[in-house]
């Protein structure tokens, strides 16, 4: 198994007074490369971007819930504190669309096609969760388990495409707490079910039956274990914004999936201990891309390819509750949302009344104005990333 015989104590590293896209002289190209980004970058993100690089307090874990399994307080709580951002234009044009840009700056060189896709996403997801505790305190990120919904025959159906939740399946978000975003890549939209697929139990059982982290990312990974690809499957999936790497931080169902590839892989890692097998230690010596070597940086702050695989995050920072199950005796999963199909011992969402997603319930979420934004500072003429690059 590759391991490392020595590693940073990422403690000492990790948030703690960073500067974001340092130049490290890893190689000349890359270094060039994180140089003309950072000219790019505008003063005040740096500053705020700095400022939430930071762990909790010993003993303050924070719980990663399933999306339906947060009550309808958590749930507000979550949507607001991404609006929050949205609206806040402190940092141009606003903060979530400033934090958005992270990933399709990083993405060519380190966020994917290499084993460090994991651990990119891993800090990413906690800075922006850090950034949302800035507008609602003690709010997490909760994790989309995408396999619930692929249990039905029409996942378009599903409460999660409802103004509750998410809001509109097909066409522009026009429903829902993100109802009339605008993104430097047009108005936020979805195609659900046009292409691809959703997981399903056996994609993750395939990917639980691995044991080293090289078995589930690329180069080395086949497709039924590569749980990239198989996440790539799910963006297409959902469409528009989404499907492409460059826009897909733009649509708030991004934070959620890639929660959920998250806690996918922290449960691959608890598989690794019993195991008898470090997870920290678990890095492959062939990584493709040479943005993906341990020692590269990571383009978050001072963290390096190699700090993505440590503990401290879920040993300081989160946790996640464990993905809904029926509950025996009964027809539910813990939640108001989800009902038990007994026939296959799996949770499934409810589904929206056919005459209309509002016929869900009285409380369905109050549609907000149209928010409207300039053209973002990262983008000119000549600059946008390639509208065709999707995923897979």
């Amino acid at each position: 198994m590759p391991q490392f015989s020595t590693m940073r104590n990422l403690a000492l590293v990790l948030f703690i007074g960073l500067a974001l896209f340092p130049s490290y002289d890893i190689h000349a190209q890359q270094a060039t490369s994180i140089a003309a980004i950072n000219r790019s970058l505008d003063p005040r993100f740096l500053n705020w971007l700095n400022s939430l690089f930071y762990i909790p307090p010993e003993g303050e874990i924070r719980v990663r819930k399933e999306y339906r399994m947060l009550t309808d307080t958590e749930r507000n709580n979550f949507h607001n504190s991404i609006r929050a951002l949205k609206q806040d234009t402190s940092v141009p044009p606003n903060k979530f669309d400033a934090l958005a840009s992270l990933h399709h700056l990083n993405t060519a060189s380190s966020a994917h096609g290499g084993p460090n896709f994991l651990g990119w996403h891993r800090a990413y997801l906690v800075l922006c969760e850090n950034a949302m505790r800035e507008k609602v305190a003690n709010v997490t990120i909760p994790y989309w388990d995408n396999t619930i919904d692929e249990a039905l025959p029409n996942p378009r159906q599903s409460i999660l495409f409802s103004p509750l939740f998410m809001g509109t399946a097909n066409g522009q978000v026009t429903q829902g707490p993100f109802s009339f975003w605008s993104s430097p890549f047009g108005p936020l939209g979805r195609d659900v079910g046009n292409d691809r697929r959703l997981m399903n139990p056996n994609d993750i059982s395939a990917i639980m039956s691995q044991s080293i982290i090289a078995d589930i990312t690329n180069p080395n990974a086949p497709d039924a274990t590569n749980i990239e690809e198989l996440h790539n499957d799910v963006h297409v999936f959902i469409g528009q914004q989404m499907s492409r790497i460059e826009s897909a931080s733009y649509d708030p169902l991004f934070y959620m999936h890639h929660a959920f590839m998250d806690y996918i892989w922290e449960e691959f890692r608890t598989n690794q201990r019993m195991r008898g097998i470090d997870p920290s230690r678990d890095y492959p010596r062939i990584v493709g891309d040479r943005a993906h070597q341990p020692l590269a940086s990571m383009g978050l702050g001072r963290l390096l390819v190699i700090d993505g695989i440590n503990d401290i995050f879920t040993r300081r920072i989160y946790r996640y509750e464990r993905r809904p199950t029926c509950i025996p005796n009964s027809n539910t999963c813990g939640s108001q949302y989800l009902r038990c199909d007994w026939q296959r011992q799996r949770c499934v969402p409810l589904i929206m009344n056919p005459n209309g997603p509002q016929a869900i319930g009285p409380q369905a979420m109050a549609q907000t104005g149209p928010v409207v934004q300039r053209l973002p500072w990262w983008a000119s003429p000549g600059n946008n990333a390639n509208p065709n690059f999707v995923f897979g």
